[in-house]
């Protein structure tokens, strides 16, 4: 049986230049491929970022692109681009590929590559994950409490 999860990370940091900063979370069955397979691009699950003022062109990378913030799940990037570039506060949603998360502890971190000064203030991360077989134990019948 399948069923989803999800936890809230408090960041509430303000990054300036370059920076990182990292939370743990805890899984405690283990993580599903969340897409149908109906569906071409699978992933265990996403992540919803709140984060304001971010200026991704702040710092050019060494083939001359914008350099770009990223966020890492247990030290993998995720895939894209994990940021976005806007003014004031803003909500951004990322997929987090299959095999990034895991049973048990897991680590996010958000890096900062640029020479901009912006601030990440929630994180929620959702996933599917494998459960057992539980069932309901005892009669269906509902009883009248007096």
């Amino acid at each position: 049986m399948l069923g989803a999860d999800f936890v809230w990370l408090n960041f509430d940091h303000t990054f300036n230049g370059v920076d990182s900063e990292t939370r743990g979370f805890r899984i405690d069955e283990e993580p599903d491929t969340a897409a149908p397979n109906t569906q071409n691009i699978s992933a265990e699950g996403y992540l919803l970022i709140q984060a304001q003022n971010v200026g991704n062109d702040a710092t050019r990378a060494d083939d001359g692109n914008a350099a770009q913030h990223r966020i890492l799940i247990n030290g993998t990037d995720l895939p894209a681009f994990d940021l976005v570039n806007a003014n004031g506060l803003n909500l951004w949603m990322d997929r987090i590929p299959d095999g990034v998360l895991r049973r048990g502890d897991n680590r996010l971190t958000i890096r900062s590559v640029g020479s901009d000064n912006f601030r990440v203030l929630n994180v929620v991360v959702q996933w599917r994950e494998r459960r057992g077989t539980a069932s309901i134990v005892g009669s269906n019948d509902l009883e009248a409490v007096s």
